[in-house]
C-alpha cells in the first residue's frame, strides 16, 4: 500500500512532471540520449544501465518504447533538474545496488543476451514485488520508468490513447423532457 506521500510524488512525476521540467529547463533541454552516452545526472554506465533496462519493462511494439520515448533523458532531466539531493543519492545508491545484483545474475548485465537479461530481470521484479526490502530502490526506478513513460507524447497518446474530448462533441443539443 502506497502512503498519501507517495501517492503525490507519483502523481507529479505523471502528471505535472513535465511542467515541472520545463519550468526548470529540464523538458527543453533533454536531448535524445543513447546508450553508453553520459547524461547530465547518468554517467555513461549509469546510462547505459537504466537505458536497458527501461528498454525491457517497456519495449517497443506495436507503439514505441521507453526508449523510443526517450525515459533515459527525461529520468536524467528529472533527476538534475527536479530531485532533491537526498532523492539523487538514494537513487544512485539503488542504481549500484541493481547493477551489482544484474551482473551477478548474469556475468555482465549489459553484455549479457536479451534472454539472460530478461530472466535476471524477471527474478529480481519478483523479489522486488514479493517484499524484498533491499530491492526498494528498483521498485522506485520501475515507477519513474512507467511514469516518465505515460508522461511522454508517445506514451499518452499512442499507448495510452489519451485523446483531448473523447467520443463526439455538439455544441449545441436539444434537451427533451420525457
Amino acid at each position: 500500500m502506497k502512503t498519501r506521500r507517495e501517492f503525490m510524488q507519483g502523481l507529479i512525476v505523471s502528471v505535472g512532471g513535465a511542467a515541472a521540467l520545463s519550468s526548470c529547463g529540464g523538458v527543453a533541454n533533454i536531448t535524445a540520449t543513447s546508450a553508453g552516452s553520459m547524461g547530465r545526472f547518468y554517467t555513461a554506465n549509469e546510462m547505459a544501465l537504466i537505458t536497458k533496462i527501461s528498454d525491457l519493462i517497456i519495449p517497443r511494439t506495436e507503439t514505441p518504447g521507453a526508449v523510443d520515448a526517450n525515459v533515459p533523458g527525461y529520468l536524467d532531466g528529472l533527476m538534475t533538474d527536479w530531485a532533491s539531493d537526498d532523492t539523487r543519492s538514494t537513487h544512485r545508491e539503488a542504481i549500484q545496488m541493481l547493477a551489482a545484483r544484474l551482473d551477478s545474475a548474469t556475468g555482465d548485465f549489459l553484455e549479457a543476451d536479451e534472454t539472460r537479461s530478461v530472466a535476471a530481470l524477471t527474478v529480481l521484479d519478483a523479489a522486488a514485488f514479493d517484499g524484498d526490502s533491499s530491492l526498494s530502490g528498483y521498485r522506485s526506478l520501475k515507477g519513474y520508468i512507467t511514469q516518465a513513460y505515460f508522461a511522454t507524447e508517445e506514451g499518452a497518446l499512442q499507448e495510452l490513447k489519451w485523446v483531448a474530448v473523447p467520443g463526439r462533441w455538439d455544441p449545441s443539443v436539444d434537451i427533451a423532457a420525457d
